[in-house]
């Protein structure tokens, strides 16, 4: 035989010895063959979006038998957390299991650290916090643009506080902003349309020059000259240093 000819008889023997030991070699646990004969996957079924997910990739509540995907269970959780703040302030910060109310399990902060974003752990840990306070001592800033959380420790009543986040004053009796130069009690007996910050101002300055309100349609008065017999542009008459309506008995203070 020449060796160009026995080459290839090597050759063609060695490939037939490679596919008889290919084809022999056990599957290992991990290969497909030995997944399909056990009846495992690698993959697992997420009932709330009802999609397969890898294995890797589910997330399995507390103290029950429900599990989802991370995606879902991320979503439930920054929707929820974000409730705690705009709806839910004053209830609990813990969080329930989102296949029901009747499932009783729960989701617990340190379990979802490594799967949710830092800033919602960050808002859940907060709200786990005023979920501690008792009621009384806590309150929030009435300012629109900031709502942060406000701790009276003090165990006394006060009216006036400075929010840490925006630094400004708050009236923490009414739970208002801080109405300057005006009263609790006549801050509370005006109408929505006048507690504005100007509104205020203009009372302020009212009780500094003394003017008088009509008794009828609220319009400041100032008298510059003249009786106390008051006649306002609405037509109502009345008594400029006491307010009261000038009639046949009340002709005017002393």
């Amino acid at each position: 035989m020449s060796d160009e000819k026995f080459a290839e008889e090597l050759q063609f023997q060695e490939t037939l010895m490679a596919s008889f030991i290919t084809s022999n070699t056990p599957p290992t646990d991990s290969s497909p063959r030995k997944q399909k004969e056990t009846g495992e996957s690698s993959e697992s079924f997420c009932e709330i979006c009802a999609e397969r997910r890898a294995n890797d990739q589910m997330f399995h509540v507390q103290n029950c038998s429900h599990s989802c995907c991370i995606t879902c269970v991320t979503r439930y959780i920054a929707t929820n957390v974000t409730k705690l703040f705009n709806v839910n302030r004053e209830n609990s910060a813990v969080l329930t299991c989102p296949f029901g109310l009747d499932c009783g399990g729960v989701l617990e902060v340190d379990a979802c650290r490594e799967i949710v974003p830092k800033y919602l752990i960050s808002m859940w840990d907060d709200a786990i916090c005023e979920s501690m306070l008792d009621a009384s001592q806590k309150f929030y800033c009435p300012y629109k643009d900031c709502s942060s959380l406000m701790v009276n420790d003090t165990g006394e009543a006060i009216r006036e506080a400075e929010c840490l986040s925006c630094r400004r004053l708050v009236c923490v009796q009414c739970n208002v902003p801080w109405h300057s130069g005006v009263g609790c009690e006549e801050f509370k007996g005006m109408d929505e349309s006048e507690r504005g910050l100007e509104d205020l101002m203009v009372h302020k300055l009212a009780k500094e020059e003394k003017w008088q309100r009509c008794p009828r349609c609220k319009f400041f008065v100032e008298k510059n000259e003249g009786c106390l017999h008051m006649t306002c542009r609405c037509g109502f008459h009345f008594c400029y240093k006491c307010g009261g309506t000038w009639s046949s008995t009340h002709g005017g203070c002393a």
